[in-house]
Parts: structure tokens; sequence; C-alpha cells
């Protein structure tokens, strides 16, 4: 009897030492289900826990990328806390906003799409930003009947979800966002949870800020000249907002295609996010005379116009040229999307005159929504087409000026569209009357 106490002790004695030396492959031999079992379990489950966090560690110090990390995170540790969902927002500061980056489900039905967002005040989420404390609602459907006005609730229970718990993520002390970790069980979470999810959320936030930010402060410092640039047109910031999240829209919904379901990682539908802004930032080249016409352009003035694309895609490689030395790829997207984004289908496009597949993938998508929030929009040279017009154009156009598969996706996306469209038309409603 003494033997059956004595050596699993011992045993379990000996891998601690060895974990404590930094071995934490550690694992026991259940040796039955009395107490002894149970604490060999325990041994082998802690074990694990430390492996997962310190492969975690790893990634984040190696410089592996953001995405990779987040998607590690998701595929590893719901072996030790109860999650079908992870989603990360972003603090947006300076338009006080917060803003939906990345999300990994169990289910394909993400409703909470990266680039949605929504004004900090209209959202519940100030008290773990100011606080820096986590938040558990175990019944978000008895929460959203509490509070009716929460599309963000509604759309995360749209998703199947339960339950929630939130976590600040912060660098350097500061808040920048928030990590959402949800289930579909009900009443699933508590304070024993939240310990080992501040470790992972503290994790992410280097992740993101190595992988992430540095790249982001040119990516905003360029867009903003873009912006500043482009200022002579009142609409070019509405523009910029919309165009960016009917693309992620598209993307989302073309990912669900198996031609395309390897290539449209969440990585990509980032790149996508952060690098469709830049499809005209070409027009910093063009004359006023030309850009802000009025009526049609002649055929000279059109050819001149026609460069953009050719300016926007050397402006691109001429900012990559300065990031060399931490990833000389890091504008491959933008330059793709500057370069071809006037391309068509059947070869009748600009400049090269590229033909289906030639294009990149990320041209084909931003070509749609650019021509979708254009048709839209009002233009010094015309009225905007009703959204139904607009979308009859592009089905019109499909396999002439689209790729077939891309307005496929867009049909497809058609609620989410919509959604996006009437979302940013109030939010500049709503800007253009405060200010």
């Amino acid at each position: 009897m003494i033997k059956t106490i004595i050596i699993p002790i011992n045993k379990v004695s000996k891998a601690m030492v060895k974990m404590a030396e930094g071995d934490f492959r550690q694992q026991l031999l259940i040796s039955g289900d009395n107490e002894i079992g149970v604490m060999e379990k325990s041994f082998n489950l802690l074990s694990q826990k430390l492996l997962s966090m310190y492969d975690l560690i790893e990634k984040v110090n190696s410089g592996e990328s953001f995405e990779h990390t987040f998607e590690y995170v998701f595929e590893v540790f719901k072996q030790f806390i109860p999650y079908h969902r992870i989603g990360m927002a972003l603090v947006d500061e300076r338009e006080g906003r917060i803003r939906a980056e990345i999300a990994r489900s169990d289910s394909q039905n993400i409703r909470l799409i990266n680039g949605y967002s929504l004004p900090l005040a209209k959202t519940s989420l100030m008290a773990v930003i100011e606080s820096g404390q986590p938040r558990i609602i175990n019944d978000l459907e008895k929460y959203l009947e509490q509070h009716p006005h929460s599309e963000s609730t509604r759309l995360i229970i749209e998703e199947g979800m339960k339950a929630s718990l939130t976590l600040p993520l912060k660098v350097n002390n500061t808040v920048i966002g928030v990590l959402f970790f949800s289930s579909i069980q009900k009443n699933i979470y508590n304070d024993s949870h939240i310990v080992f999810l501040k470790q992972i959320a503290n994790h992410l936030a280097l992740s993101f800020e190595k992988s992430i930010l540095v790249g982001d402060l040119v990516l905003a410092s360029i867009t903003a000249i873009v912006k500043l640039a482009e200022s002579r047109d009142n609409d070019t910031g509405r523009h910029i907002e919309r165009m960016r999240n009917y693309s992620v829209a598209i993307a989302r919904k073309l990912a669900h295609n198996p031609k395309y379901s390897e290539i449209i990682t969440e990585k990509y539908i980032r790149e996508i996010y952060n690098f469709s802004p830049l499809h005209d930032i070409g027009k910093v080249g063009i004359q006023d005379s030309i850009l802000l016409k009025p009526g049609r352009l002649t055929p000279e003035e059109f050819e001149i116009m026609k460069t953009h694309t050719l300016i926007g895609a050397e402006v691109l490689e001429k900012a990559q040229e300065t990031l060399k030395n931490r990833n000389k790829l890091f504008f491959n997207t933008g330059i793709e999307i500057a370069l071809c984004h006037h391309e068509k289908y059947n070869g009748e496009g600009y400049p090269y005159g590229l033909q289906g597949e030639q294009i990149p993938l990320s041209a084909r998508i931003v070509t749609v929504a650019d021509v979708f929030d254009a048709l839209t929009s009002k233009r010094p040279y015309k009225n905007p087409m009703t959204v139904e017009q607009s979308i009859e154009i592009i089905i019109q156009d499909r396999g002439k000026s689209f790729d077939p598969d891309v307005v496929d996706a867009f049909l497809q996306g058609k609620n989410e569209i919509m959604k996006i469209y009437q979302h940013l038309s109030d939010h500049y409603r709503e800007l253009i009357m405060s200010g």
C-alpha cells in the first residue's frame, strides 16, 4: 500500500525537477482513478499548459507573424480553456472608435467581421478599457435583452455564441484594444479562467506590437498623406472607408470558394484592409485640372489619368525600400492593388492590358469594391446611382471588367455590403452634423 503511494509521488517529484530545469515535456502514466491518478492527471495538464505557453513565448520572441501566433493560440489553448471563438478589436483614440481586427471561430459564420467599427461611446467596453480589468458575460442573450441596441452582441449571438470573456490588450501599460473569448455554452466562464487568459492576452499584445505596429506606423503615415493629398475631393475619406470594408466583405465570401480557401487567410484579409485605401495613391501626381474636371476627360487627359497606376506603384515601391531591413515584401499587396486595380478581366484595362488570373487577386477584389462605391457615390462629373442600379451594372460586367468569382462573392456578401453602405453613410452624417 505504501509503495502504491510513494512510487507515484517519486515520479511526480522527479518530473517536477525536470520541469524546473526547463523540460516542459514531462508526462506521467495515469495509475488509476483514485486520488493519485487525479494528481497525475493534474500534473500532465500543468505540463501541457506550461509547454504551450513556452511555445507561445518562443513564437513571439522569434518574430513569428501576428496572424500565425493568433492562429496558434486559437488551435492550441482550447484544450485548457472553453472557447469556440477568439476575436480582437483595436481602439482608435483619435476617432473615439473601436474596430474589429481579427477573428477565428469553429463556425464559418463570422458576422463580426474585420473592419466592423463602432463609436466607443456606443459600446460597454469603456469600463474594460479604462479599468484594464476583464469582464465576464455568461449569458449573452440575457445581456442583449438588457442592452437591445448592442449590435455587436447581436452579431456574436448570430454566430452561435452564448457567453464571452473580455480582456484588455496592453502594450507598455496602455490599453490598445480588447480580446474576446466566446463559447457556445452559457455560464461557462469564471474567475479561474482569467489568470491564464491574461497571460495569453499579454503575449498576443506583444506579438501584435512586434509584428504589426511598426509596419502600421509607416502605413498610417502613407494613408494620411493620401487623405491629405486627395482632400481636394471631399468624398475621399468616405470612399476609402467604404471600399476597404467592401473589399474585406468580398474577400471573406471568396474565402469560402475552394479555389481560394488556402490563399485568403486572415493575414491576406488584413492586407486587403490595410492596402486597399492606397489604390489611388498615384493620383497625388495628377494635376487638379484633370483630377477634378467636372466633365468627360479628353483622350489626352485620360492618358495622363491612367498614369496614376504607375505612379502609385512607384511610390509604394520606394516606401518598401525604407522597410527592406525589416520586411522587404511589406507593401507587395499595396503595389499590386495600386498598379492593377484598373485592369479588366477581359484584358481591356490598363496599364498593361492584363487578362484573367494574370491580374493579382487582390486587385480583382478591390476593383469590384472600388467600382461599386464609385457608382453609388456623387462625383464632380455625375450624380450617384442607386444601389440596385450599381449592382446590376456589376452583374452585367461579370466576366468582362470583373472576375466572375469575385462578382459571385460580392453578390453572396450583399447583406454585409449593404450594412457597410448604411453604417458608414450614417457615421459620416453624424460627423457632418457634429462638426
